[in-house]
């Protein structure tokens, strides 16, 4: 079993950690908040966490501003323009405000979310946003874009503007 000190020192060098429970996510995200100056930062490295794991640690971390924080520390800046960006979210965290943080430009990408992995508690719903490039925090890493050809930026959602569903879908069975 790895302490939240540990598992937040693995997390700022970039180290998948795998399945770690809920309580010791949060303590290791509050740790990193509550030292970032003292850290060093791999932020390539976290990108790739993020990337592959972030649904499983919003999961367990379960505080989307505190993961802000973290993400905003972590991941590769960004520096390029803002445009027009898609998600394929679960109806229910649509409905409770509470939008992910990964956006594709790929209205395809998005929609296969919305019909598949993220339809299947409550049906999914195709959103569309502009995104200005202060709302964009990172653009796709290597693994997003040349292995999973999702495209994925990451994104603070309470920045996004004229976010719109534009398609719904039933529950997935």
């Amino acid at each position: 079993m790895i302490d939240y000190q540990a598992l937040a020192n693995r997390f700022v060098a970039g180290i998948n950690t795998g399945d770690v429970d809920s309580k010791t996510w949060i303590s290791a995200f509050h740790y990193i908040d509550q030292h970032s100056e003292e850290l060093v930062f791999n932020h390539q490295g976290i990108h790739l966490i993020w990337t592959v794991s972030g649904g499983h640690i919003r999961n367990k971390v379960r505080n989307d501003e505190l993961i802000l924080r973290i993400l905003r520390l972590g991941l590769p800046k960004y520096k390029g323009h803002g445009f027009t960006l898609y998600r394929g979210e679960c109806k229910f965290l649509y409905e409770d405000k509470k939008l992910g943080f990964c956006w594709t430009p790929v209205r395809e990408v998005a929609e296969m979310f919305a019909r598949g992995l993220n339809a299947i508690e409550s049906g999914g719903v195709l959103l569309q946003a502009y995104a200005p490039s202060g709302a964009i925090l990172a653009e796709p890493n290597d693994h997003s874009a040349s292995q999973m050809k999702e495209f994925e930026y990451t994104c603070d959602p309470g920045k996004l503007e004229n976010i719109e569903v534009i398609q719904s879908f039933p529950r997935c069975t």
